[in-house]
């Protein structure tokens, strides 16, 4: 019996085979939601599920890569042309990741579900809620906004939520539980085979094998407590010529979104010994990646499953200091796995940091403990809970 076939015996409901994902982004950037589908697509194709991508951001279809364009040049043609796809290619599932404003007219596959059911479609429809912000419709949308999002939660056969907080929350106002899955995303980032040791690693980079390094790995915003880690650094305990804080990748999103978060000033450093990488490839970030002794996400309001950042850190098994998450058991991390410090105190961060560096077990625990929540966030694994909401949403 194959994988496919042996869990949807376990649930007593026949497995799924076919999946038609619907994402506003595709092909992926790192670390985006298009990035998420195609690696839950990769892992789901290896336990025998054949994938489908339906998205807008594609001119022209590519059906030998099982991608096909979404047109949405006039209203409803995004659903239209969604509803012919599922029809022809009559898929067990289609998954629909939403962030906002990730469509070009989300108002439109924010009906996905009644549509689909109003067309005679009999495809189950799963939603990803990569978060539960409210999507713009036309100026002075209003309450309408929050509504589209819990309907299209309302309307699904099974709601997954990279976020418990955001499941949580949608229960509240939708009470959904039997059909809301928490399914945390997985790394983007991997270490590659022979990625080699820190040493190796720091020796190819050019750096000191004797200095302490901290990470910071994520776009440099305040939000994310660089201000903290700054400060931090600066503090007895770790300043001084050995200590360098290795800035890994892009300062800040590249977009022209308006919402989106500006990088922080350049003298918020000032004081810190320090390299900026700037934008890598995903093989060079690993490589930085490999040469910290411990990786910093200071974030202001807490840890949460959406952090790409810290799986990405984890995923390479470097220690990390982070803050704790907002509401407790909203991540799946044990208190011994990661070095937790509260928000904005540059002293209790400076001292986690100042352990790793002076405690060997110290280090070599929280290097244990990202081993540890690895294993836990593998895409396999993701895809087998995912299989598990599809068949339960039977």
């Amino acid at each position: 019996m194959d994988r496919v076939a042996a869990l949807g015996a376990d649930v007593g409901v026949r497995p799924t085979r076919r999946v038609l994902f619907v994402t506003g982004e595709f092909p992926p950037f790192v670390g985006g939601v298009g990035d998420h589908v195609a690696r839950l697509a990769a892992a789901l194709a290896a336990c025998g599920v054949a994938c489908d991508v339906a998205t807008e951001s594609r001119a022209t279809s590519d059906p030998a890569a099982n991608v096909y364009a979404v047109a949405n040049r006039v209203p409803l043609q995004a659903l239209r042309s969604t509803l012919r796809l599922a029809r022809r290619l009559q898929p067990d599932v289609i998954h629909m990741h939403y962030q906002a404003g990730a469509f070009a007219r989300p108002g439109e596959l924010m009906g996905l579900g009644h549509a689909l059911r109003l067309a005679g479609i009999p495809g189950r429809l799963v939603v990803t809620f990569h978060d539960l912000l409210q999507p713009y419709l036309f100026p002075k949308a209003g309450w309408l906004r929050a509504r589209v999002v819990f309907g299209l939660a309302r309307s699904a056969h099974a709601a997954l939520y990279v976020d418990e907080l955001d499941r949580r929350r949608a229960v509240a106002q939708v009470d959904h539980e039997a059909r809301a899955f928490w399914i945390p995303a997985g790394p983007t980032i991997e270490p590659p085979a022979g990625a080699g040791n820190r040493c190796a690693a720091r020796a190819a980079l050019g750096l000191n094998r004797e200095d302490f390094i901290v990470g910071y790995f994520g776009f440099r915003q305040r939000s994310k407590g660089v201000g903290v880690l700054a400060g931090a650094l600066r503090r007895p305990e770790l300043a001084g010529p050995q200590t360098l804080l290795a800035l890994i990748g892009a300062a800040e999103p590249p977009t022209n979104e308006r919402r989106a978060e500006p990088a922080v000033a350049t003298h918020t450093f000032d004081g810190v010994r320090l390299v900026d990488t700037g934008v890598l490839p995903p093989d060079l970030i690993s490589r930085w990646l490999v040469a910290c002794d411990s990786i910093a996400l200071p974030f202001l309001d807490g840890l949460s499953a959406r952090r790409g950042s810290f799986m990405n850190a984890v995923a390479h098994g470097i220690p990390v200091i982070t803050t704790y998450p907002p509401v407790e058991g909203t991540v799946d991390v044990k208190a011994d796995e990661v070095g937790f410090v509260a928000p904005h105190d540059e002293g209790g961060l400076a001292e986690a940091l100042a352990g790793i560096r002076d405690n060997p077990r110290h280090r070599q625990r929280l290097t244990e403990g990202a081993q540890a929540i690895a294993a836990r966030h593998t895409w396999s694994e993701i895809a087998r809970r995912t299989l598990d909401a599809y068949d339960h949403s039977a």
